[in-house]
């Protein structure tokens, strides 16, 4: 089993750190991680909205990680693929690719309603945009040199420079909340990244989606399931411990909600989960229950330990597991802690059990 770390940049008003603090924390997380061998880094691509996100160039943050780490790699999760000019996206993706040593991974969503009424962009085109854009993303990784006519992108004998150092292209992923995306993940061989907030439970159906066009179409699925926990040998201290911070983190994936469109509107423009008020529900949950329902791991090494070996079991095709070990605010000697024990005390379990099963 492969473990990575993810890193939601969270930057809420009630414990706000200067974003270049920030960012240089960040780093250093990414640093650690590479040392206490974890196989990725992954942030979001989002725009606009603080306290959810100031994770707006993650490209930026992997050429400048990459040059202090040796073999972690490092993925998106994910571009929100409509605000970008695919023919100008194409080099800067192979940028990465090389800064990074080639080890770039891609994911490509639609991304929030909430980001298109900022990005003047109209939402009934964020479909026909992100399939125009992948489109030619796809034209430019397989040819030389490309034309392309579409309702929102027409080129004319484009050739993209750099290419990138994987070829024909990184790795690419699908996700999110959207039936859609793991459809499309299955069926072009993608693999699929389960973000956080909901427990496994509540995703099931949808990874069955992906393994089935996986299926349909010859293709080994590839699981990453994104979980936030929080850490300490003591597992009281660690329950009363992160409840001001797992409650900051549900609030801050909740808060952009507040400036969508009408619900009616987003179910007529193909954003129905953002209609449903599933979002803003989570706000609203109790922390144990948080806790007790598995949206957030809490507690001892050994009792994540177990969680994770759950997970395993009831997820096939899950390749890799994710943690989120910060949270918006909370004190960089913390997040160290975080990670340090889930490397020291949970990772190596799961380890020497496949070394094991191998003999």
């Amino acid at each position: 089993m492969r473990f990575g770390i993810y890193v939601e940049m969270q930057n809420p008003q009630i414990r706000h750190k200067p974003h270049d603090q920030l960012y240089h924390e960040v780093l250093e997380q990414i640093i650690a991680a590479d040392r206490a061998g974890f196989y990725s880094f992954s942030t979001l691509e989002h725009h606009w909205f603080e306290e959810f996100s100031i994770s707006t160039n993650p490209l930026a943050l992997f050429a400048a990680a990459a040059q202090h780490t040796r073999s972690i790699r490092f993925r998106t999760c994910s571009h929100v693929l409509p605000l970008h000019n695919p023919m100008v996206f194409a080099g800067q993706l192979a940028v990465a690719d090389i800064l990074t040593g080639g080890r770039l991974e891609v994911s490509f969503g639609r991304g929030h309603a909430w980001v298109y009424p900022k990005a003047s962009i109209p939402l009934e085109e964020s479909r026909g945009r992100f399939e125009e854009a992948l489109e030619i993303l796809e034209r430019a990784w397989k040819s030389d040199a490309f034309s392309y006519q579409g309702k929102y992108y027409q080129v004319e004998n484009v050739r993209i420079v750099p290419k990138p150092l994987q070829r024909p292209h990184p790795p690419l992923f699908g996700g999110g909340a959207s039936n859609h995306n793991y459809e499309l993940a299955g069926r072009k061989g993608w693999g699929v990244v389960v973000t956080p907030m909901l427990p496994l439970s509540h995703v099931q159906s949808q990874l069955e989606i992906y393994r089935q066009a996986c299926r349909a179409h010859g293709h080994k699925p590839y699981i990453v399931f994104i979980q936030a926990v929080y850490l300490d040998r003591d597992p009281v201290r660690a329950l009363e411990e992160a409840e001001p911070y797992i409650r900051q983190f549900m609030v801050g994936n909740v808060s952009p909600s507040a400036e969508m469109p009408p619900r009616e509107e987003l179910m007529a423009k193909d954003f129905g989960f953002y209609a449903s008020g599933a979002l803003e529900a989570l706000a609203s949950i109790p922390y144990r229950q948080l806790v007790d329902e598995e949206y957030v791991w809490v507690g001892s090494p050994s009792q994540v330990a177990e969680k994770v070996d759950q997970v395993i079991k009831d997820c096939p095709g899950l390749e890799e597991i994710s943690v989120l070990c910060t949270y918006g605010g909370m004190e960089q000697w913390r997040t160290l802690r975080n990670q340090e024990l889930f490397s020291l005390e949970v990772m190596p379990h799961f380890q020497s059990a496949t070394s094991m099963a191998a003999v």
